[in-house]
């Protein structure tokens, strides 16, 4: 499985995923986005930020679901399968920030610090 694949498999478990830069115009609320960042062996840990997107009045849905992806995640993080090795997905810091939207109250977004060890060879 390529890299882009097994990020998208991970976070599409969750709810609709998009790499941050392909979300479709008629894309339907909620979803998330993430950056779709790649490296290899030996390039140290890179950031991933996760946004939760929702159009609710409660706060309870969007933080379930960034308990959902923080519980996924587990201590010491969760390994995906590609071609060649493995991504090591880990929390980041801080994990999980509430943002809200000037122009819409019920515009709840989830700003999520996730940190990728590519222990693959390509």
């Amino acid at each position: 499985m390529t890299k882009g694949a097994a990020l998208q498999q991970f976070f599409g478990q969750f709810m609709t995923a998009y790499p941050s830069n392909a979300v479709p115009k008629d894309a339907v609320l909620p979803y998330l986005t993430y950056d779709a960042v790649f490296d290899a062996w030996g390039g140290g840990a890179v950031s991933l930020t996760v946004n939760m997107w929702f159009h609710t009045t409660s706060e309870a849905v969007p933080n379930a679901k960034a308990l959902e992806l923080s519980d996924a995640l587990g201590i010491g993080g969760v390994t995906l399968p590609v071609d060649g090795g493995l991504i090591w997905l880990k929390r980041g810091s801080p994990f999980c920030q509430s943002l809200a939207d000037d122009t819409d109250k019920n515009l709840k977004r989830r700003y999520i610090n996730v940190t990728a060890e590519f222990l693959c060879l390509n």
